[in-house]
């Protein structure tokens, strides 16, 4: 059984933070939690390094790419769509809740307090006490510098190979593929559900890359998504 897993994080978060970068976190926050209540089903989203959201199956295995793919485009979309950039990295491996292996006293402190298990000392303390394989794997997979939706190549049989892009230099092995020109129903709804389309989605693509001093490696790999994208 393979437990897929989804890593979304916001590209240019420290460098663009107050320009740009929170805002896009805060979208993205907020188009999970109403995609959560609306298009998903059996998924667990739990975030992790700051800017980024672990997405993972729980309870109910599909072991369906495609279905990942479409959550990942759909959320790059609509991040770019509101004037930010994301990337994400789909892998797989467990995720669990190791709560119990805390000492008692922070057991109950978190079973008790929920959130900030150490406001009765005036101090601050938050506890994400779940962790995995999943988040481990997506995290450390290995890709180019871009705006890019990678998947690790373990997930793709030898016959699917030709649908995706190969990305193959400097001991880098990952496919990807072009979220800028994926377009299908499943994707329309999720759109749809946060109250916008992606009419527009090249051309703000552009305008993300015109007005802002971009790595060259970054850029360069940015703009060969919008050649694939123009060449369909």
């Amino acid at each position: 059984m393979i437990e897929l897993s989804l890593y979304i994080d916001i590209e240019g978060f420290a460098k663009k933070f107050e320009t740009g970068a929170k805002k896009s976190f805060i979208d993205l926050t907020n188009d999970l939690f109403k995609l959560g209540k609306n298009n998903f089903n059996h998924l667990s989203i739990v975030q992790f390094g700051g800017d980024g959201f672990l997405i993972k199956e729980v309870l109910t295995y599909t072991n369906n790419l495609n279905r990942f793919i479409d959550i990942a485009s759909a959320l790059l979309q609509s991040i770019c769509l509101r004037g930010g950039i994301g990337r994400v990295q789909i892998s797989s491996g467990h995720l669990a809740d190791i709560s119990g292996l805390y000492s008692e006293e922070l057991r109950n402190a978190i079973s008790r307090d929920k959130q900030n298990i150490l406001h009765e000392s005036n101090n601050v303390m938050l506890i994400n006490s779940v962790i995995g394989t999943s988040i481990i794997n997506c995290f450390k997979l290995k890709g180019p510098s871009g705006p890019l939706l990678l998947i690790d190549n373990l997930l793709i049989t030898d016959e699917e190979k030709h649908n995706y892009i190969h990305y193959n230099m400097n001991g880098i092995n990952v496919y990807g593929v072009n979220w800028l020109n994926r377009k299908n129903e499943n994707i329309s709804n999720m759109l749809g559900t946060l109250g916008i389309d992606n009419v527009t989605l090249l051309d703000k693509f552009r305008a993300y890359l015109n007005e802002n001093d971009l790595h060259e490696t970054w850029e360069e790999e940015a703009k060969k998504l919008i050649h694939l994208t123009c060449s369909m």
